[in-house]
């Protein structure tokens, strides 16, 4: 980790690195708090466990300012929880979406003081919103206290959230589709996502997440319309839009349930690849994570507000291998990974670096998208990422 440190200075990080990882309550969860934001973790592990994924939540007031709506938004959050056994704590991960970046700094002062003890891993986006007057929107992982689902491995509870049970998880890379139009685009992605969930023998039943890519997106409520028919009458998990400007009217993603997906420790993530698409050294058309393996969430990691979209990444990953070590995780154990791209070099740098970090038989579920606003100034390039440990 000192390598790793001295590597970020050298390359002007404005990030100090991750420190030292500090079991939290309760044991089975470990956060490492940033020292430069409070309220948030470089990284959250947590044990196999029943698991919350929630929709997009916005506040209850969308004609009151950024850091009121982010109140009453959390507000919200802490209910649901509330209603599945858990609270703010139990959080381990905090997707925030703001829909102007000068909204950020209001936003970054309600997480820190609502996340002060129990600091979750934060990825900030900035996107427009689908409900008129949303400055900002949330959406969460918590971990539940078990059993949280014993008749099956997934629920779709009352507020259009889905509960996990403990077990495996598959992540599907995002897919495209060039429509014509959105409609067209989205029904098609869903049709091809199920097909990939049935060659890993899992069904639409078992979506705990959908998260969708779209332009323009003025046309949103037909990708809402294309997703929720895609599930016929059963229960829709939920559903997350973000902004992106990449070449196909949509690219979607999704996580899955698979709780009878039983390996050794040491063989917790498996890479796999789809018939008749092609693959890639860069990224999994699938990947899975066996039952018992924690899961590792990394918050979004930028290079800073200054040099080129080279340079930035550089230091992204530099940060992500400190992150990833201290996690017990490491490059060849991630499992998903979301790249933000404001930069019009940003993808091909991303390609270039890529091909220094990865294992190219073992690259993450991606997506890549280009977008129009990052959530902080002078930021080209964020990384997302979901990891394993080594099993070591």
């Amino acid at each position: 980790m000192n390598k790793l440190l001295l590597l970020v200075l050298a390359f002007g990080c404005v990030a100090a690195a991750p420190a030292q990882t500090a079991p939290m309550n309760p044991p089975s969860l470990q956060r490492s708090p940033k020292n430069d934001r409070s309220g948030t973790s470089w990284f959250v592990r947590a044990a196999d466990g029943p698991l919350l994924f929630t929709r997009q939540i916005v506040a209850s007031n969308l004609s009151a300012d950024a850091r009121t709506q982010a109140g009453l938004a959390l507000d919200q959050l802490a209910t649901q929880l509330r209603q599945e056994g858990a609270d703010l704590a139990q959080v381990l991960r905090l997707h925030v979406y703001v829909a102007d970046p000068a909204s950020s700094a209001d936003v970054d002062a309600v997480i820190a003081a609502r996340f002060a003890s129990a600091p979750p891993a934060v990825v900030v986006v900035c996107t427009p919103l689908s409900q008129p007057g949303a400055k900002v929107a949330f959406d969460a992982v918590a971990a539940l206290p078990a059993p949280a689902n014993p008749a099956g491995s997934v629920r779709i509870t009352a507020d259009g959230n889905a509960v996990m049970a403990t077990g495996g998880k598959v992540f599907v890379s995002g897919q495209a589709h060039a429509g014509p139009g959105l409609a067209l685009s989205a029904k098609t992605v869903m049709q091809n996502l199920f097909k990939a969930l049935e060659h890993v023998g899992l069904t639409k039943a078992d979506v705990v997440q959908v998260k969708a890519f779209i332009k323009p997106f003025a046309d949103h409520t037909q990708a809402i319309d294309e997703v929720k028919a895609s599930f016929g009458s059963g229960p829709v998990p939920p559903l997350v839009l973000v902004e992106w400007t990449t070449g196909s009217p949509s690219e979607i993603e999704l996580v899955a349930a698979a709780p009878k997906l039983t390996r050794p420790i040491e063989e917790a993530a498996a890479y796999v690849s789809l018939p008749g698409m092609s693959t890639s050294p860069f990224f999994a058309r699938v990947t899975t994570v066996a039952a018992g393996s924690p899961l590792i969430f990394v918050a979004g990691l930028d290079g800073g507000d200054t040099g080129t979209a080279r340079e930035q990444w550089k230091r992204a990953y530099d940060q992500l291998g400190g992150a990833l070590f201290d996690s017990g995780s490491s490059f060849r154990h991630m499992v998903k990974a979301t790249y933000y791209l404001f930069d019009e070099k940003a993808r091909d740098q991303l390609g270039a670096i890529r091909s220094v970090f990865y294992d190219p038989t073992r690259p993450p579920a991606a997506s890549a998208l280009d977008v129009t606003k990052m959530a902080r100034p002078g930021r080209k390039v964020m990384v997302d990422i979901i990891a394993v440990p080594t099993g070591k």
